[in-house]
Parts: structure tokens; sequence; C-alpha cells
């Protein structure tokens, strides 16, 4: 067998993460007659095929002699950036990548305001930023397109190592002037009559606010429906309605939002597990070690101050 080519390893991993060769050629800024070439001549040296020809626009499948080498190729990335990253101890923290992944509702305050004061610190390192819903994160993540994620809810933790995890109570969002605004605490009936915002179907969780529901026998009337927490929480915030949410995870100092998070005490609603994960045996580069252990000081400094202080968005 021949020596496999870099550049063919390179084209045949960007046709497996696009799912085509028309993808991976505007990916790469190559034409898809290219591609093809150097792909044929990885399956010439390696003496297998790697991916099925397929008629149609379908995504490519490898074969299993393709997932090996997709795996060779991960795993050569891996040694790479690690021995970068040995080279950048030797030298200090002076440049580096970041692949992290979150889910929308940590856009706001939290993440921002992190990532702004770490790049002041290491102004030599860079990132890429995923926010999706939290399993496609740790598919995501498990093929080591993501150094770290974070996730909401019961995710499938198999293969993922935890760094910081914490159990998010659910609180009621309820606008200023409401009538359940002065309340120290609601139970899930106590919303029964009036409007809410749900999230859809696109989004695990809905699953779960439904089950809550149904357990306390509450139809409510729903305003709006959406696969955005933002946008759930600035419609409750702005007047329109109720919202169930989780308790905010934002700076101590941050703005905070119009209106009031009330406590939802209901045997019916469980608290959502809030975890920032890394796959399992996977050793990272020195500037996501150092990224995900000042990443986990500040979520632990969070946690502290809001045992502390109710949490409240009140103007």
């Amino acid at each position: 067998m021949n020596l496999v080519s870099s550049t063919s390893l390179r084209y045949f991993a960007e046709v497996a993460r696009t799912g085509s060769i028309r993808a991976a050629s505007e990916a790469l800024y190559v034409a898809a007659s290219a591609i093809s070439r150097q792909l044929a001549l990885l399956e010439d040296s390696l003496g297998a095929p790697v991916i099925e020809r397929r008629q149609g626009r379908g995504r490519v499948k490898l074969t299993a002699a393709g997932e090996l080498l997709m795996r060779y190729y991960k795993d050569v990335s891996n040694e790479s950036r690690r021995l970068h990253s040995a080279i950048e101890a030797l030298q200090g923290l002076r440049r580096g990548h970041v692949n992290f992944g979150m889910p929308e509702s940590l856009v706001r305050d939290l993440m921002p305001r992190f990532f702004s004061e770490f790049s002041a610190r290491y102004p030599g390192i860079t990132y890429s930023v995923q926010v999706n819903g939290s399993p496609t994160l740790v598919d995501r993540l498990l093929e080591d397109e993501l150094d770290a994620c974070f996730t909401f809810g019961d995710v499938n933790v198999q293969g993922l190592s935890v760094v910081y995890t914490r159990d998010l109570p659910l609180l009621v969002l309820v606008p200023k002037g409401h009538p359940l605004a002065e309340r120290k605490s609601l139970r899930v009936s106590d919303c029964a009559e009036y409007s809410v915002s749900m999230l859809d179907s696109s989004l695990w969780a809905k699953q779960h606010f439904d089950e809550m529901l149904a357990k306390a026998n509450v139809r409510p009337r729903v305003a709006v429906e959406t696969n955005s927490y933002e946008f759930m929480r600035n419609v409750a915030g702005e007047g329109m309605c109720l919202t169930f949410t989780t308790a905010p995870l934002e700076d101590p100092f941050s703005q905070p939002r119009a209106g009031t998070y009330v406590p939802l005490k209901d045997p019916r609603a469980r608290p959502q597990r809030f975890a920032l994960n890394v796959r399992k045996g996977r050793i990272l580069p020195l500037a996501v070690e150092t990224f995900l252990a000042e990443l986990r000081g500040r979520l632990l400094a969070i946690e502290a101050h809001a045992a502390t202080a109710r949490p409240s968005a009140q103007d």
C-alpha cells in the first residue's frame, strides 16, 4: 500500500463532513473534478473504496474502509493539535484555537462577556462557535468537530466527560405588573388561566414541558410557539405572556431582563441538567484546556452568587 496523500485525505474528510463532492468543492474552493481525482488516487492507494457511489443527490455514505480512514484522519488531526499545544506550552500561551458549541439561550450575556474577557487576556487565541440544540452539539463533539460544548437536559452522556454540571430549577418569567409578579412561588396550576409562550417540537425540551403540563392537567393558552428560548424570554419581558424557563445563567452585573423570575415550586417541574462537556479520552490543546478551566471558574462563581441571591429580572 502506498502512502496516503495529505491532500487526498483532506479532500476525503471534507466530502465526509459536507456529505457530497459538490459541497466539498464549494467549501474548499476546489473543482469537483479535482476532488474526484484525489478520491480515486486515495482509493487506489488503499486498495479499497472509501465512499459508496450512489445516484441522486443524497449524502455520500462511507464504506467500512472509509469509516476507518475517517477515524485515522481525526487521530492525525488531534495529534497535530497536541504537538502544537506542546510547543505553545514551551513558548507560553500565545496562540491557539477553540472550537466551542452552545445552545442559543447562552448567547445573550454570559458567553459574549466571557469570550471578550478571555480574548483580552489571550489575544492570540481564535474561536469557532456553533450555536445549536444540545443533541446536535453532542453529535459534533463526539465527531471531534467541537472541542467542548454546553448542553441542557437529559442528553446521552455516553462518550462524554463532564467538566461542570448543575441542575437548574424551573422558573416562571412573569411580566412587570402581572397579577403573579408579586408571588413568592408558583405551581403549574397557577398559570392555567394565563397565556404562555411554548417551545415548538424541534426542541427536545418541548416534551419535558408538555409532560409537566399534562401531569398538572393544565392546558394553557399558547400565545406564541417558537424554537428560540431567547424569543420566549423576551416576549415575556415585554408583557405578552408567561414563560417557563430555567434560572438565568447571567453574570451578576449583566443587564437584567424586564420582568420577574418566580420559582416554580411544583413536584411536576423537574430541574434541567446544565453541563459543560468534552469527549471522553480526548487530549485537548493547551488553549482549550485554559479556556475550559477559566470558564468552569466563572460558572462556579456565578453559582456561588446565585446561592446568595434570589434570581430576579426586574427593571
